[in-house]
């Protein structure tokens, strides 16, 4: 039985759905299992007290929402690494990957080492006609969004990212208003994070960071190509 969501993409290696887990890890279907280190902490949060009752586990006591943007590198970057922090602490992490089947660069290298954070891809890079969108992309765009419904208002996640959500909203993918609901009707101790160019002002509105990220100065400029470890 796949541990893929209904249309996201199950490609291996790196797949785009389930938990990024380290060594003695469990990958759960339903989502339940962290990695090595999450389940760690985990069952060290729930162990039993002096009444022989499990303790309940490490919650945020306020959820807040957090927006990268801009057109400058290190959005995703950014909340990748928020998320190796959240985990460090023992956190619950779910990463919802809007416009692309696959993950790539050495950050999910790391994370696949440390364990804790499970995750979805949905639909691929590429071009969009904001006027004529395809209808493919809109479908995963919207499949997307459905599954980081569910993650974000079941409460059992403690941080979700929404990885390239700003640009699927400025492609024209999904409905705005939609998306503000489902943000604004998160569970008090669910942090989210929304990474992308194009962040509508409305979204940044609703958020508690913004963050615009500007390339002032680049080494492609000097045409020096990206390179693994730095870059990717």
């Amino acid at each position: 039985m796949s541990c893929a969501p209904r249309g996201a993409s199950t490609k291996t290696a790196r797949s785009c759905s389930g938990a990024l887990a380290g060594p003695r890890a469990k990958v759960s279907c339903r989502g339940t299992s962290l990695g090595a280190l999450g389940d760690g902490l985990q069952a060290a949060s729930s162990a039993p007290g002096e009444g022989g009752e499990a303790s309940p586990r490490k919650r945020l006591e306020k959820g807040l929402l957090h927006v990268y943007t801009g057109p400058g590198k290190g959005k995703t970057t950014a909340a990748i690494g928020l998320a190796t922090r959240a985990v460090g602490h023992g956190y619950r992490v779910f990463v919802v990957y809007f416009l692309k089947d696959r993950i790539e660069g050495g950050e999910f290298e790391a994370l696949e080492r440390l364990g804790g954070v499970e995750f979805a891809c949905f639909g691929s890079s590429g071009a969009v006609n904001p006027k004529h969108p395809d209808p493919k992309a809109v479908e995963a765009a919207r499949q997307a969004l459905s599954r980081a419904q569910e993650v974000i208002q079941s409460g059992d996640r403690d941080v979700v990212i929404l990885d390239e959500i700003n640009l699927a909203l400025h492609q024209g993918l999904l409905d705005l208003g939609h998306v503000l609901r489902v943000l604004e009707s998160r569970p008090p101790h669910v942090e989210v994070v929304c990474t992308g160019r194009g962040a509508p002002l409305e979204l940044m509105g609703i958020a508690d960071y913004v963050t615009r990220m500007e390339s002032l100065k680049h080494p492609r400029e000097r045409g020096v190509e990206s390179r693994k470890g730095i870059d990717e």
